[in-house]
């Protein structure tokens, strides 16, 4: 089945409205659908869908394509993985997209052996091997449920017990060895998470793709995590992300804490919309994931110095992407598993969510920290550090914010600080952007030959005009695409178009989410401009274009022979 049919197959059973709808809040807009575009920060609706062509496309960043497309997009996955994410969310049967590279099935066998290792270390927690590390679950007050509902489990010591589990249920030990999971040097065989209460780390749909073991008995590190392979970057993943996103959906709020355990007690007394970022680097992949679920992020790091400097990073990154960001401080404890064992600790861990301190208010509160605000020396110091963190703000209303807070912490007008910030911005007059695929639809006649650079500029625009009557016109490409056969195209972006149009409608009826999947990103993009413009060339103006571009040659010579 090829990918025109199998998107075929795939929309008939769910509309790409359903589909985007669940990650976007869409309004309807005419015949089409308005929302935020989930790719890039915008606060003015540039992103599209079109129910009519089963087709999404952003004037903003030129994001365009089918419905798989968009998850692939969003969830930064595979083709594969896109449909299985559609199917579970959706709870619709979808037949499998066979993969057929290398690579493909290299990711399907390493996923099939991190499923079988995480069976393999819940199977080990139950025995007696594991007493130490039972205890240690005692201690950390982890109930059974919350064992399950995690899939904690255990390393054992004797790594000869895991392979010969692992080898009972199909999965030998150079595979084990190809995950991570074990070593073997000069006849020996160890593993890095020999003796360690192990969990598992999944992607956005609950597939296994690495481990964090941590010590039981004291031992250093104190943590260890997977070695970073091709399904598992620490920077792309949030841990427990697949358990928590639909109370992330429903509460429109995401807790963002800083490891496992922070974020497996925030889960047992109910706060089920937690993830953790495991360590304390909070990047900008991640906060494009929790972007598709949440408006608002409750950052809860450590009190320590380290913890700070994460939250301060991580500040700017949510600015970035457009998310709403706050900083839970928990008093008396240092992280949420600590004030979670407190006597009403789930009550008192409630109250500092609801005291979350603003962006703006926790950078001024920073930037303060060690300055003598008494003295002009100080508060120069403390202006000097904020300017450089307010001009690296994308949200203007959040720059306005914090301007009027410098000034209501120094003591000044507001009007003096605001002249300080523009008067310190490097201005640099940039040129209008011209985008090449806006090319103006006037009419092609001229009153006389046109010569040397002019005759190109007519070349072009014929072309792109050809390529967008024939995106408006494929259910006639039987009649326009011999017309097509004497004519060579120079500019590439055409000739890539027209040659996945023609091998399109050679196998039937061509569609227009098929033909956008071929593409290459700036070609997918005029394409899916052109597809939502209102502009739409007719049949019969599309074939007077083609005639127009067959007789351009003699329009050439004719000006080649005049000079």
């Amino acid at each position: 089945m090829d990918y025109k049919d199998y998107i075929a197959e795939v929309s008939s059973k769910i509309g790409i409205l359903d589909v985007i709808g669940h990650y976007v809040k869409l309004h309807k807009q005419g015949r089409n659908y308005v929302g935020l575009c989930p790719f890039h920060h915008e606060k003015t609706p540039s992103f599209t869908v079109s129910p009519d062509k089963n087709m999404f496309y952003c004037f903003g960043c030129k994001a365009t394509g089918d419905m798989l497309t968009f998850v692939r997009k969003i969830h930064n996955v595979s083709l594969a993985e896109a449909v299985e994410i559609v199917s579970k969310e959706f709870d619709v049967d979808l037949p499998p997209w066979h993969m057929s590279t290398a690579a493909s099935k290299e990711r399907q066998e390493l996923l099939r052996t991190l499923k079988v290792v995480a069976e393999a270390f819940s199977a080990a927690l139950q025995t007696p091997q594991a007493q130490q590390c039972q205890e240690y679950v005692r201690r950390r007050e982890l109930s059974p449920d919350t064992i399950q509902r995690f899939s904690l489990g255990y390393c054992p010591r004797n790594i000869d017990d895991l392979i010969a589990w692992c080898s009972d249920h199909g999965v030998d030990e150079k595979s084990l060895a190809r995950a991570g999971i074990v070593q073997r040097h000069d006849g020996r065989v160890s593993s890095p998470f020999a003796h360690r209460l192990m969990f598992p780390i999944w992607d956005s749909v609950g597939n296994v793709i690495a481990f964090g073991g941590r010590a039981i008995d004291g031992s250093m590190p104190k943590y260890t995590n997977s070695p970073e392979s091709p399904l598992f970057s620490k920077r792309r993943t949030l841990y427990a992300l697949p358990l928590a996103e639909p109370s992330i959906r429903k509460e429109g709020i995401a807790i963002i804490v800083e490891g496992y355990m922070d974020a497996i007690a925030l889960h047992a007394a109910g706060f089920h919309h937690t993830v953790a970022s495991l360590g304390t680097a909070f990047t900008e992949e991640q906060a494009t994931l929790l972007k598709r679920s949440a408006s608002r992020v409750l950052l809860n790091f450590d009190s320590d110095e380290a913890g700070q400097r994460a939250a301060r990073l991580a500040l700017s990154i949510a600015d970035r992407t457009g998310l709403d960001v706050a900083i839970v401080r928990v008093a008396g404890a240092k992280d949420p598993d600590e004030l979670l064992h407190e006597p009403g600790g789930s009550d008192l861990y409630q109250l500092a969510l609801d005291q979350a301190i603003p962006a703006g208010d926790f950078l001024i509160a920073a930037a303060a920290a060690g300055k003598d605000m008494n003295s002009v020396t100080g508060r120069r110091s403390f202006v000097q550090e904020m300017m450089e963190s307010v001009d690296a703000m994308q949200d203007s209303l959040l720059r306005t914010q914090v301007l009027t807070q410098i000034a209501r912490r120094v003591g000044v007008r507001e009007e003096e600080v605001l002249g300080m910030y523009h008067k310190g911005r490097t201005r640099i007059e940039q040129p209008v952007a011209v985008d090449p695929w806006r090319i103006p639809r006037k009419s092609l006649g001229h009153s006389r030959i046109p010569t040397g650079a002019s005759l190109q500029s007519t070349r072009s625009i014929l072309e792109r005009n050809v390529a967008h009557g024939l995106i408006h016109n494929l259910d006639r490409l039987p009649e326009l695409l011999p017309q097509l056969d004497e004519l060579t195209f120079q500019d590439e972006v055409c000739q890539e178009i027209i040659g996945v149009v023609r091998r399109e409608a050679s196998g039937g009826t061509a569609l227009l989410a098929a033909l956008v999947a071929q593409l290459s990103p700036d070609a997918a993009a005029l394409v899916g401009s052109w597809s939502l413009e209102d502009h739409k060339l007719s049949y019969q103006g599309l074939r007077d274009t083609i005639v127009r571009l067959q007789l351009l040659p003699l329009v050439m010579a004719h000006g080649d022979s005049a000079t």
